[in-house]
């Protein structure tokens, strides 16, 4: 979303944290905005001790909500429906509730508690970089944004980002382009492609094997010159592809059993499926699959494509367990990578975490 003077991150996290920040107030906290990228709430005035780190920001919607629309939250059979309602909303009432609690019953205390509200997490923590440059960290910090009841080991993370040029081919049949995604941490839901010069039955029919093999459907819209297919799947979290149906993966399994004439861009494509096939969410293919007993299994999401006449450009997410390192991960990603035609862009990974 594009940068709005007052509002950092949109207009959605910051009407979330003015709510925040009222709540907090009307419960009696003293709170403090941080140019609308952060806000917080001290429980006294005492020495700080301890922060919670929360966040307001969500990803996006997505499609696929049955019991309410996203930002209508909904009580049914003592469950609440809604986007953020656990990630990570949900989790900063819970820390809110638990400062009024103690507050309420006058417990005695010799130390502050600080509840930090951000509103960039999902995209980098931003936020909360601008707000260490003007606060010093509390001795203790924990974040409720993540398993009960105590997270002290956190995966690594490549995003990686990657593209590669060719030289455009007008040979029919043809792809004219690919478009999916919308975040690096999100495995996309719905993925679009449009084709040139293929009939709508050899599309339904190659559809149909595939679909049946992937679980990922398909739809058509023929235009003057080209058909447009949808894909759809199933959205999840990037970090954990396999709850979700990745339909990028999906499309580009129809798009290569199509009968496309030869070109780079094909070449390239193909490519793509060999290196991220649909289904393998733990990096077999590419050659990055571990794990350990501390912090489990490395993912991957193939999760951000978009394919032109000369270019593509590509991201994924993997979150790496602690035996994860850059010679075992990044390094290989970047070789494996580098001899089907890509260029990795990434220099460095985030490491895990202990």
């Amino acid at each position: 979303m594009p940068y709005v003077e007052g509002k950092p991150f949109g207009e959605g996290p910051f009407n979330a944290l003015q709510a925040a920040l009222s709540m907090a107030e009307g419960y009696g906290f003293s709170i403090t905005n941080y140019d609308n990228y952060v806000g917080t709430a001290d429980l006294n005035h005492q020495e700080r001790q301890l922060d919670i780190l929360a966040h307001m920001d969500v990803v996006p919607a997505g499609e696929g909500w049955t019991v309410t629309k996203p930002f209508e939250p909904v009580v049914k059979e003592g469950k609440l429906y809604g986007r953020g309602t656990a990630d990570d909303k949900g989790p900063a009432v819970a820390a809110l509730y638990a400062m009024r609690a103690v507050k309420e019953l006058g417990i005695p205390l010799t130390k502050n508690v600080r509840l930090i509200l951000g509103t960039d997490e999902e995209c980098g923590s931003s936020d909360i970089r601008y707000y260490y440059e003007k606060e010093k960290e509390a001795p203790m910090t924990f974040s409720p944004d993540a398993e009960f009841p105590v997270t002290n080991t956190e995966k690594g993370r490549l995003e990686g980002h990657f593209h590669a040029s060719f030289a455009a081919s007008e040979a029919l049949p043809r792809l004219v382009k690919i478009e999916a995604g919308i975040k690096a941490n999100v495995v996309p839901g719905k993925a679009k492609a449009e084709v040139e010069g293929i009939e709508l039955k050899t599309l339904e029919e190659t559809a149909a094997q595939v679909g049946k093999a992937t679980g990922i459907s398909f739809t058509f819209e023929q235009r003057p010159s080209v058909t447009e297919i949808t894909a759809q799947g199933a959205g999840a979290h990037a970090s954990t592809p396999n709850e979700g149906k990745n339909a990028l993966t999906g499309l580009l399994c129809l798009i290569t059993q199509l009968p496309l004439a030869e070109c780079p861009q094909l070449s390239l494509v193909k490519s793509l499926v060999k290196l991220f096939p649909h289904g393998d969410t733990c990096g077999k293919a590419i050659g990055i699959d571990m794990a350990d007993e501390l912090s489990g299994s490395l993912t991957l999401a193939f999760s951000m494509l978009a394919v032109g006449a000369h270019s593509l450009e590509g991201v994924f997410d993997s979150r790496c367990p602690v035996c994860a390192t850059e010679d075992n991960v990044l390094k290989v990603v970047r070789e494996a990578m580098a001899g089907e035609g890509f260029t990795l862009e990434n220099d460095s990974m985030l490491p895990p975490t202990m």
